[in-house]
């Protein structure tokens, strides 16, 4: 997965507000992975109040082809850790598996920042749209009211 992507360029910002390659790609995304959702459509307001409407501690991760943005990652930087926010990226690059490549990125980052965590969010055990989370471990869980942590 990494050689797929060795022709990405990646760069950090504080806002994408002004940037309508980001505000493009977020609606084809929505609109294209997320149909069966409350997300969909994807809107100016929606884009504006969960996108870019950050605090002083979100980045934004973009991911470049050349002059082509194929993702954009969200997250909080924290002084424990990472905390990814959301991945959008264009549906045709599938194959490179941009949601994976993003979250290696993201440890990528927190280990040069010498950050000991990169969270990942909640994980909704029946929810298949967050399996993707169970591929990167340690994980910690809340079980009735304890960290427990899974290898």
């Amino acid at each position: 997965m990494l050689t797929r992507n060795q022709d990405v360029t990646i760069t950090t910002t504080l806002s994408i507000a002004t940037n309508p390659d980001a505000r493009a790609l977020y609606e084809r995304y929505v609109n294209t992975r997320h149909q069966d959702g409350d997300m969909y459509p994807a809107s100016q307001e929606q884009f504006d109040s969960f996108i870019v409407s950050p605090n002083e501690s979100t980045r934004f991760f973009l991911f470049t082809v050349g002059t082509k943005l194929i993702a954009v990652t969200v997250c909080d930087e924290l002084r424990q850790g990472l905390s990814a926010v959301y991945t959008f990226f264009d549906p045709d690059e599938s194959k490179r598996s941009p949601g994976t490549f993003a979250i290696l990125s993201l440890i990528a980052h927190a280990s040069q920042k010498q950050l000991p965590y990169v969270f990942l969010g909640y994980w909704v055990k029946d929810c298949r749209k967050m399996e993707y989370k169970l591929d990167f471990r340690p994980i910690e869980l809340l079980q009735d009211k304890r960290w427990i942590r899974i290898n």
